[in-house]
């Protein structure tokens, strides 16, 4: 078996052509992911005898993405949205879901999670565990979206379509068995600067999503906040290092950034390792070994 570099990078051995940093941004690229990703959608619900998808909607881009694509696939009667907001300050996101819902003309429900919550917190508490840990809850809470999703999915013979980003993935902006725990990952393949310039190939218009760039409530620190680095920065560095493996002197000089600030991001990639990967068991603990 291969490490965690090898084995992500293989993913991007595609055929699409990409530029100097190997980021597919270009016209062509462009027109070839829009071929691409849907067809990867239609092939995993008739692998699964499956009925449709299910996409969990959250307003950002990602996610709008994703559901544009699952449409050119399937068509927007095989698509099903869940608007799944769980605190106030969620509320214009989860509008501006359901208006994205309207406009590619999906079915959708809206599930508010706060009674699951409290519900949640009022158990947990009677356990003498803490119920006001922000981050646990977090992560509560995006576990709930998962377990929505999977019951629609279970009652519909449809396939649970997750919308994480290749960037999320290396840099841990995400939860475990939760954005994670999906039958596929239709953008996971594709840095978010990627998915931005897709979303401008699918003409999406940008007053109907917001663009989440930087992780939310509860998520780690994410290294390029700290260091101020540019998003589509981080995809180059990400891309050169992890996918390129080449040395840190080499992509700082490209990139045009200090050493250290790759090392950082070099660093933080390694220190998510345990988000990338499946469960261990005693014969595969060796395959994940921090490639830096």
């Amino acid at each position: 078996m291969t490490d965690d570099a090898a084995a992500v990078g293989r993913a991007r051995d595609d055929g699409v052509p990409r530029d100097d940093d190997g980021l597919a941004t270009g016209p062509d690229a462009l027109t070839r992911l829009q071929e691409i990703v849907p067809a990867f959608i239609e092939e995993q619900v008739d692998d699964a005898g499956a009925d449709g998808v299910v996409i969990a909607l959250d307003g950002e881009l990602a996610s709008t993405v994703t559901a544009t694509l699952a449409v050119d696939a399937l068509g927007s009667d095989r698509v099903t949205g869940l608007v799944l907001p769980a605190y106030m300050n969620q509320e214009a996101a989860a509008r501006d879901a359901e208006a994205i819902a309207s406009v590619l003309d999906i079915e959708y429900s809206r599930v508010p999670l706060q009674p699951l919550l409290g519900a949640f917190q009022e158990v947990i508490g009677a356990t003498a565990q803490p119920a006001d840990d922000l981050v646990a809850m977090e992560n509560v809470a995006a576990r709930l979206r998962m377990a929505c999703s999977y019951y629609v999915a279970n009652t519909s013979n449809a396939v649970v379509v997750g919308t994480a980003t290749r960037t999320d993935r290396f840099l841990g902006t995400l939860t475990k068995h939760a954005d994670t725990g999906v039958d596929c990952l239709p953008l996971g393949d594709l840095y978010a600067t990627e998915v931005r310039a897709l979303a401008g190939a699918l003409e999406i218009p940008t007053d109907l999503v917001a663009e989440s760039v930087s992780p939310g409530v509860g998520a780690d620190q994410f290294a390029g906040d700290e260091l101020d680095i540019e998003p589509k920065t981080v995809d180059r560095i990400l891309r050169l290092r992890v996918d390129e493996g080449l040395a840190v002197a080499a992509v700082a000089e490209r990139v045009g950034v200090d050493a250290a600030a790759v090392e950082r991001i070099a660093d933080w990639y390694a220190s998510m390792r345990h988000k990338r990967r499946l469960p261990l068991t005693p014969g595969t603990r060796e395959a994940f070994e921090n490639p830096f």
